[in-house]
């Protein structure tokens, strides 16, 4: 009778057992995730990369913390990003290189295999840094990316030759030679220690030519790197993504990307002003990008240096910073962040407070009939789910504008429209500039003819760029060159720089056992984070559970 009495007892706690389990996973058995029974909680990351969804590998309209984060896992990287030297990791592409004399001579890493098994060589890596100068130079980054090699300045018709069996388009950068399969230099126009890490990035990632279409820019299929994960399925419908791992490591098989401004995944990368009930939450140190606004200068008002002058003016950017209760936002007015190792280099003066009265002084000198009694749209690159105008820090900037005369309304992200138009009457842009590369340099050359954006700068931009050619050849010997081009970008106000935005994250604490220390604010390394494997339900399928409960309940009886 008393085993009787235990076995029911055990037959209650079992079922009770199966259905704390069923509600434990039942998220898993929807339809949230795709194919969620084979990529489970047991042997898969979810990380919520954005809450805007994006297609992570386009070169272009994608954010860039998106972007860099995939390119990593997947494409791999040339050199290993936290301690910047070679490395033997046979999924860090550069084994060793040196950069004198305006040279760089680069020793490839020969273990380095594509996800579809071929060596990855030089001719590859020369293939994929000038694949995207058949295009207009407004079409792409590499332009801007590369313009510290020879020949940026005047592209040379490609010729396509054989090597190792495969047809490959050269001679269009003078700056690229080809030593043999696995040695590679670039002249340089100028010496920049910088040059590696600025070629490792995610708009610029190396890739097999046999992978893409003819016109080297879309793929046949799935996009192919040689880094930890290989991208297996891809659902652009959910914008949801399953990377495969091909380490030989300790680390979670698969990755599941996805893209929400809900708490979904065991990690949630967070935009500024956005909320999360995880319980567990991380602010990064550095910062990621700043954000301000960009002008037209091929319409009146925004050419007009007193419209400008107006603006910065009248905005407290201390203010502003403090709608954020998390404290990811900080005060700035130049390019260059003050917390890194670019602080050197900016100019030597003090944060523009607001004036009020100056500022409607300034404005008070452009024609009214380009402001007065007009709403100013404001675009944007800025990936955020919520309506811009509800956002606290966009309300009191909009506020403070209103004091002057000046009435905007923004509007999110148009992935169809993401820079000015050759042909464009809109004045105002809301985005931001990241801070990946310690060169001094990078975001300035955004200001230049031949720049990804159009419109941002005068015409007329011969001193500017002047000034950023002085930089680019004496930055390295002495900072004061870049400090005084520093100091003319913050007096002319090419652009209204208002705050520097740090990146945040979320995650669940029952499921992540640690995060490594990552390289920066803007990619995260995600084989460097771990999932907890003590949890019993996790380790058990639910055949598994009842296997162990049956063999339980009748060996009792």
């Amino acid at each position: 009778m008393r085993y009787k009495i235990i076995s029911h007892i055990t037959l209650v706690i079992s079922i009770t057992i199966i259905i704390i389990f069923l509600n434990k996973h039942s998220t898993g058995k929807t339809d949230m995730y795709t194919d969620s029974e084979l990529f489970n909680e047991k042997n898969t990351l979810t990380v919520n990369l954005n809450e805007t969804p994006q297609i992570p590998w386009n070169s272009i309209d994608t954010s860039t913390n998106v972007i860099e984060t995939f390119a990593a896992a997947v494409f791999g990287n040339l050199i290993e990003t936290q301690e910047i030297k070679s490395s033997t990791n046979k999924y860090i592409l550069i084994e060793n290189y040196v950069c004198k004399e305006q040279k760089c001579r680069i020793d490839l890493n020969k273990e380095v295999k594509f996800h579809n098994g071929r060596s990855v060589t030089a001719y590859d890596f020369e293939f994929s840094l000038i694949r995207f100068l058949t295009q207009k130079r407004e079409d792409n980054f590499a332009f801007t990316i590369l313009n510290d090699i020879q020949g940026i300045d005047r592209i040379q018709k490609s010729k396509n030759e054989t090597k190792n069996g495969i047809v490959y388009p050269r001679g269009i950068l003078e700056g690229i030679e080809v030593i043999d399969n696995f040695k590679i230099v670039l002249h340089l126009k100028r010496n920049n220690p910088y040059i590696i890490e600025k070629l490792n990035t995610g708009r610029l990632p190396i890739v097999p030519i046999e992978e893409l279409q003819i016109d080297y820019i879309h793929w046949k299929h799935l996009p192919i790197g040689f880094g930890r994960y290989k991208l297996i399925k891809a659902d652009l419908d959910k914008s949801q993504f399953i990377l495969e791992n091909l380490a030989l490591e300790n680390i979670h098989k698969y990755i599941r990307i996805v893209f929400s401004d809900q708490d979904i995944g065991d990690i949630r990368i967070l935009s500024h002003m956005s909320d999360s009930k995880l319980d567990g939450k991380v602010i990064l140190p550095t910062v990621y990008v700043n954000a301000g606004f960009l002008f037209n200068f091929s319409t009146p008002l925004g050419a007009n240096e007193n419209f400008r002058n107006a603006i910065s003016h009248a905005l407290d950017r201390d203010k502003i910073a403090q709608t954020s209760l998390d404290n990811d936002l900080e005060p700035e007015d130049q390019i260059l962040p003050s917390h890194s190792i670019l602080q050197k280099y900016r100019a030597h003066e003090p944060l523009i407070k607001q004036n009020i009265i100056l500022a409607k002084e300034f404005l008070n000198k452009v024609p009214k009939e380009l402001w007065f009694d007009k709403t100013l749209h404001v675009h944007s690159f800025w990936t955020l789910k919520r309506n811009l105008n509800d956002i606290k820090y966009i309300q009191e900037i909009k506020q403070q504008l209103s004091v002057i005369g000046l009435n905007l309304v923004f509007h999110n992200t148009d992935f169809n429209y993401t820079k000015f138009k050759e042909v464009d009457e809109n004045v105002l842009w809301w985005t931001g500039f990241d801070s990946l590369s310690n060169d001094p340099n990078r975001n300035f050359a955004y200001f230049t003819k031949g720049s990804f954006f159009r419109h941002i700068f005068p015409e007329n931009n011969k001193e500017f760029e002047n000034l950023l050619k002085e930089s680019n050849n004496t930055f390295m010997e002495q900072p004061e060159a870049t400090q005084k081009l520093s100091s003319y970008f913050k007096e002319k106000n090419y652009m209204v720089v208002i705050l520097n935005v740090k990146k945040r994250f979320s995650y669940k604490k029952n499921r992540i056992e640690f995060i490594e220390p990552q390289p920066n604010g803007i990619r995260m390394d995600l084989w460097k984070i771990r999932l907890k494997e003590d949890n019993f339900f996790n380790r058990l399928t639910f055949e598994e559970l009842l296997t162990k409960i049956f063999n339980l309940y009748f060996y009792k009886t």
